[in-house]
């Protein structure tokens, strides 16, 4: 009986593909899944994955804030206040740290006076930035435990206005923002903390050391004020890293504007008060509220040829005829077309110009040469005139009267004496008692 040969099953299409002559089909698999090997390996192994990278940025990243957090946290919860360790590094090169309060008002009081602002305005950003200085430390000049609140109530306005107060003061060189707040569900503290404030200038110290007449032992103390401790940055030895890049450059002055009681006759004179009165409003002639010149010159030409200057004109806008003491307030902050509601607010007064107070009068075309020259003459004037005989204090009379009672009572001085010494009657007659 014969057998027929036992025949191999049919590999797999995948099997004999890789199997290859004298392969088994596990041997073909095994070299397929095996990893390169000489620089093809090297190249693989020293590429970084991309994903890689941006996770192990992404955790470093949450853990240098996570530790920056929990400083923070340690330093409100302490004890006292501890400003922001690298905090000399936001002031810029060239600007100090103002640690005299009466410095910073004078300050204050000047930079607020170059504005052309209302008045209602003026009092109130004044108010809100001097209860900033009043929070000054005393010892490093930083402003801190303030709050929004406070310094709205301080000058009755809104939290929003003092962010506009702040941000202004950044604007001209004034206020340095050194840490900016945080809130308690931030921290993970009882309370939040408030932003802490610099006020800066660019001015010599009032003080200055004179070096000429400093010895050589003088010098080691001298040199001792030129730490950072002294307030003043630009002369310490620590690197700068200011963080308030163009926010500390001073604006050019403005050019003299038109006089406030000055009636204007011309075109330019009427161009500077428009220029005026846009500026005491709290506008720009086609800047951000989008108001024309020359539409303002149209509308406000009838109220100049009838001799009101930029003051009653003003006053005029803030108060109403049959209320005029009364203020009207401000209504030109967010209205989209100013000149309405500055024609809205003139209408009333519309043949009733005579009835403005006396204090707002004007006085035709610029008077201020004019008050120059007779000022001048009034100084020449009085320089000129012999000075006058100066006037006797007491009469003849009462000198006489007040040196005869100085008389009579050294006259009384000296019998007491002699009474005294001899050990008899006294000035008035009577005998003195014995000691005995």
């Amino acid at each position: 009986m014969c057998q027929r040969p036992v025949q191999d099953a049919p590999s797999s299409p995948r099997t004999a593909v890789g199997a290859g002559p004298g392969r088994s089909p596990a041997q073909a698999a095994a070299s397929r899944s095996r990893p390169p090997r000489g620089r093809a390996a090297r190249k693989v192994e020293n590429r970084p994955r991309e994903r890689t990278i941006r996770r192990d940025v992404a955790r470093r990243l949450a853990r240098a804030l996570a530790s920056g957090r929990r400083r923070a946290a340690e330093r409100v919860a302490g004890n006292g206040y501890a400003p922001h360790p690298g905090w000399r590094n936001f002031i810029d090169a060239g600007w100090r740290v103002v640690l005299d309060q009466l410095e910073a008002l004078r300050r204050v009081d000047a930079l607020v006076a170059e504005q052309g602002w209302r008045s209602d305005k003026r009092a109130a950003w004044s108010a809100i930035l001097h209860q900033l200085v009043r929070g000054m430390d005393w010892q490093t000049g930083l402003v801190a435990a303030l709050t929004a609140q406070r310094l709205g109530a301080a000058g009755d306005r809104a939290t929003r206005t003092v962010s506009r107060v702040i941000a202004w003061a950044r604007d001209v060189g004034l206020l340095v923002v050194i840490e900016h707040g945080a809130s308690a569900a931030f921290l993970g503290t009882e309370h939040g903390r408030t932003p802490t404030y610099a006020l800066v200038t660019n001015a010599p110290l009032p003080h200055v050391l004179n070096l000429d007449e400093s010895t050589d032992a003088e010098s080691d103390t001298s040199s001792d004020l030129l730490e950072p401790e002294n307030g003043d940055p630009s002369l310490g030895t620590f690197p700068f890293k200011p963080l308030t890049e163009k926010r500390l450059e001073r604006r050019p002055p403005a050019p003299p504007s038109w006089p406030v009681h000055g009636v204007p006759k011309s075109a330019p004179d009427r161009s500077s008060a428009n220029r005026l009165v846009f500026q005491r409003l709290g506008l720009d002639g086609g800047g951000v509220s989008g108001v024309p010149l020359w539409r303002t010159r149209a509308l406000l030409r009838r109220w100049w040829d009838a001799g009101v200057c930029p003051k009653g004109l003003l006053w005029a806008i803030e108060h109403h005829p049959d209320r005029p003491d009364h203020h009207r307030g401000d209504a030109f902050r967010g209205a989209r077309d100013p000149l309405r509601v500055l024609a809205a607010r003139l209408r009333p007064w519309d043949g009733r110009l005579h009835e403005l107070p006396a204090d707002v009068a004007g006085f035709p075309a610029d008077y201020r040469e004019q008050h120059a020259r007779q000022l001048a003459d009034r100084i020449a004037a009085a320089a000129a005139r012999p000075a006058p005989a100066p006037i006797p204090t007491r009469t003849p009379a009462q000198v006489a009267a007040r040196a005869a009672f100085a008389a009579d009572q050294a006259a009384k001085k000296a019998r007491r004496r002699a009474a005294g010494a001899s050990g008899g009657s006294t000035p008035n007659g009577e005998s003195r008692p014995s000691a005995g």
